[in-house]
């Protein structure tokens, strides 16, 4: 009879212990939950945070202020926001095309693209998916790389729309990086990226050197061509 008594005594020692360490656990997270989202309630600390989520931009890492001044030196002529358009088009137009499963928007851009966006429509199948409302918070220059024959601008943009697909409408906030390249020596580098280099309108012959003004060759004013032999190469969610 003693040794029964003594093993509810050390089970009754024990359930208090639990609800002791329960009540403890359960204040600690109410306490946290109400100093971070301003409530005490589990459900609506996650509606909160969801909320918050939805509405806030992710962050980019820029490095726009070094990249602009080697920029600057390498291509006096160069309009840095006709590259950040370039890059927010490309984003738009492949959210499009994976939108209408079809690659009508992204036709003029190379096999990277193309390839990543029928991807995605071959991972859909026969479900549907929709990027609407399509919003810009912000592009920056991630930043500039260069080579003997290859010049590379790498833009950040963050940006929202509304993601609608078989489980409803859900607004997203969403960072890519788009790869912008300036073929500067065709002769010496990959053969797939050699088909994006430019040529001079008059003669035919290779633009190659940075920043170009006037056609070796021939002479020929080349300057209003600065902002075409930007190409974009590639994109990336990240």
């Amino acid at each position: 009879m003693k040794g029964f008594l003594i093993t509810l005594f050390l089970i009754a020692i024990l359930l208090v212990i639990i609800v002791i360490a329960i009540l403890y656990i359960k204040t600690t997270i109410s306490n946290f939950l109400e100093k971070y989202f301003g409530t005490r309630d589990l459900k609506e600390a996650i509606e909160k945070s969801e909320i918050e989520n939805e509405n806030t931009p992710k962050s980019l890492s820029s490095m726009e202020t070094l990249s602009l001044s080697s920029l600057k030196k390498d291509f006096p002529e160069l309009n840095i926001n006709e590259i950040k358009s370039m890059a927010e088009n490309t984003i738009t137009n492949y959210l499009r095309s994976i939108s209408k499963k079809k690659i009508d928007d992204i036709k003029n851009y190379n096999d990277n693209i193309k390839n990543m966006v029928l991807a995605k429509i071959e991972a859909l199948g026969d479900n549907k998916v929709s990027y609407e409302d399509i919003k810009y918070h912000k592009t920056v220059i991630n930043r500039y790389e260069k080579s003997k024959s290859i010049a590379t601008l790498y833009m950040a943009s963050a940006l929202e729309y509304y993601k609608k697909d078989n489980k409803g409408r859900k607004k997203i906030q969403d960072r890519f990086i788009v790869e912008v390249i300036y073929i500067i020596d065709p002769t010496s580098v990959d053969e797939n990226l050699k088909l994006l280099g430019l040529n001079c309108p008059n003669c035919g012959a290779p633009i190659t050197t940075l920043g170009e003004k006037y056609c070796r060759y021939c002479n020929t004013g080349i300057k209003d061509l600065v902002k075409r032999t930007w190409v974009i190469n590639n994109i990336k969610e990240y």
